[in-house]
C-alpha cells in the first residue's frame, strides 16, 4: 500500500544525495506520486539526459530490483529512431533509476482532439516503435500518453519499455492507486491472474491512445483495476464518430477492432492496425515539386485523398489556351518594335568600359581559367513507413525504415520502399541544396491474394 512506500518529503534532495555523483540535476521536469523525471547532465559523458527515478515499493522487494535491472538492460538494447534510448540504469537505496534521451517536446496531449491526419502520423510513429520492439522480443506493457514523447526533430518516440513488468505487472496495478483514466490502456488479458502481456496488449493500448487522440476524452476513466473491470463489463465502448463525425469509417472500424476484448479478435500486429487506419486504398503522399526550405522546419509531405488530383483532360486545354495567348502577345509585341535608329535621334550609349583585371590578384581568371565552383550543400531526408521496409534510393539499398539523417545530393531522386507481403511504394523527390525533407506518412498496402 501507499503507506509502505519509501516516499521522501523532498525527493529532489534524495536524488541529489543518492545520485549526485552520477548526474548533475538541472531541473525537475515532472513529479508524480511514485516517479519523477529530471533534466540532468551525465557526469561521465557530459550528455544532457532525462533522468527518471521510481520510488522503491517495499511490497515488491526484493524481486522488483532484479526484474528492473533485467528489463532496463533489455530496453537499452532497443535501437530505433522512434524509441527513446536508455543509457544507464541502476538501483539506489530509495529509487530505481535510469537515464534516457531528453525529448524537449514532452508527452503528446490527449486532452485536445487531433486532426485526423495528425493522429494517423502519430500512430504510425508509435506503431513503428512497437513493431520493432515486438520483433526484438520486447513488449511495452504500459503504453500511455506520458510514454509518448516528441523530440526536437519532430519525430514521436516511445519510452519506458517493459518498466511496468519490472515493477510487478498486475501485482503493482492492483496495489497502487492511479488517477482516473490511467489504467484505461491496460488490456483485459493483463488483469487476469498470472496474465503475461503480449504484442496484442500493446495494440490494445495503442487503440486506446488513438481513440483519445481523436475524441479528446478518456475511454473509461477508471481509477483502479477493479473499477476498470467493472466499467468494461457494464458499459459498451462509444464509437469515436459520436465525438468526431469527420473520422472516416475505416479508421473508426480499425479502432474498434484494436479495442476488442479478446486478443485474437484484434489485428495480427500493430503494423497491420496502423495500416488499417487509412482504409484499403491508403493515403497518397505528395512531395512538393520544388524544395521550399533549407531548415529543419520545412513542411512535411502532405496527404491528399485519392480522387482529388486534377484531371489531365482538364489541364491540357487550359495549357493550350495559355500557350496560344502567349504566342499572340509575343507576335503582336514584336510587330510594334522599332527598327533601325531610334526616332528620337539619340545615339545609343556606348557599352560601359570594362574594368581592368589585376593579374596579380586573380591569376586564374586572367589566364581564362575560372575558379572551381563551390560544392552545393547536401540535402537531408527522413523516411518512415508502416510497416518498416527496405529503402532504395536510385536503385541502391540504403537501409530499413525509419531512416533518419540520410544525406543526398541536390536534384531528382527516386525512392522505393519494399517489404515482403506488401505492395512496393515508389516516389520521386526533388531536393534543393541544404533542404531537410521529412517523409513520415507512408503506409504500405498489403498485397491482395490472386
Amino acid at each position: 500500500m501507499i503507506e509502505e512506500a519509501r516516499i521522501h518529503p523532498d525527493p529532489d534532495a534524495a536524488v541529489q544525495r543518492e545520485l549526485g555523483h552520477l548526474f548533475g540535476v538541472i531541473r525537475a521536469l515532472h513529479h508524480g506520486r511514485y516517479a519523477s523525471v529530471y533534466l540532468a547532465r551525465d557526469v561521465e559523458s557530459r550528455a544532457t539526459v532525462a533522468l527518471k527515478t521510481i520510488v522503491r515499493l517495499r511490497f515488491l522487494e526484493p524481486a522488483n530490483a532484479t526484474r528492473f535491472r533485467r528489463q532496463a538492460a533489455a530496453a537499452a538494447r532497443l535501437d530505433h529512431p522512434h524509441i527513446v534510448s536508455v543509457h544507464r540504469h541502476g538501483v539506489s537505496p530509495s529509487f530505481l533509476w535510469y537515464s534516457m534521451d531528453y525529448c524537449p517536446g514532452g508527452p503528446l496531449s490527449t486532452v485536445q482532439p487531433m486532426a485526423v491526419i495528425e493522429c494517423v502520423t502519430a500512430v504510425q510513429h508509435i506503431a513503428n516503435a512497437l513493431d520493432y520492439a515486438h520483433r526484438s522480443g520486447t513488449v511495452h506493457a504500459d503504453l500511455r500518453p506520458f510514454n509518448v514523447l516528441g523530440d526536437e526533430s519532430g519525430l514521436i518516440r516511445v519510452s519506458d519499455f517493459g518498466i511496468l513488468r519490472a515493477l510487478g505487472g498486475v501485482a503493482a496495478l492492483k496495489t497502487v492507486q492511479y488517477p482516473p483514466g490511467a489504467l484505461d490502456y491496460i488490456a483485459p488479458e493483463q488483469l487476469v491472474k498470472d496474465g503475461v502481456p503480449g504484442p496484442a496488449a500493446d495494440q490494445y493500448a495503442l487503440g486506446v491512445l488513438t481513440y483519445e487522440y481523436l475524441a479528446g476524452l478518456p475511454v473509461f476513466g477508471a481509477t483502479s483495476a477493479e473499477d476498470l473491470v467493472a466499467r468494461r463489463r457494464t458499459g459498451s465502448l462509444p464509437d469515436v464518430t459520436a465525438f468526431r463525425p469527420d473520422v472516416p469509417s475505416p479508421m473508426a472500424g480499425a479502432v474498434r477492432r484494436a479495442l476488442s476484448e479478446a486478443p485474437g479478435d484484434r489485428f495480427a500486429s500493430v503494423a497491420e492496425f496502423a495500416a488499417a487506419l487509412t482504409g484499403p486504398t491508403g493515403p497518397v503522399v505528395l512531395w512538393p515539386a520544388e524544395a521550399t526550405s533549407d531548415d529543419d522546419d520545412a513542411p512535411s509531405p502532405v496527404l491528399r485523398p485519392r480522387g482529388r488530383h486534377w484531371s489531365i483532360m482538364g489541364v491540357v486545354p487550359a495549357l493550350f489556351l495559355v500557350a496560344a495567348a502567349s504566342l499572340w502577345f509575343a507576335f503582336s509585341t514584336t510587330s510594334r518594335l522599332p527598327t533601325g535608329r531610334p526616332e528620337t535621334g539619340l545615339v545609343p550609349a556606348a557599352p560601359p568600359e570594362q574594368p581592368s583585371i589585376d593579374v596579380t590578384r586573380a591569376p586564374a581568371a586572367a589566364a581564362g581559367r575560372l575558379p572551381a565552383p563551390r560544392p552545393l550543400p547536401s540535402a537531408q531526408v527522413v523516411v518512415s513507413s508502416v510497416p518498416w521496409a527496405e529503402l532504395y534510393v536510385d536503385g541502391r539499398l540504403v537501409g530499413n525504415t525509419p531512416v533518419v539523417g540520410l544525406r543526398l545530393p541536390p536534384g531528382r531522386h527516386r525512392l522505393r520502399l519494399v517489404q515482403l507481403g506488401f505492395q512496393p511504394h515508389e516516389e520521386v523527390v526533388n531536393l534543393a541544396p541544404g533542404q531537410t525533407l521529412k517523409i513520415t506518412r507512408i503506409v504500405l498496402q498489403q498485397e491482395t491474394a490472386p
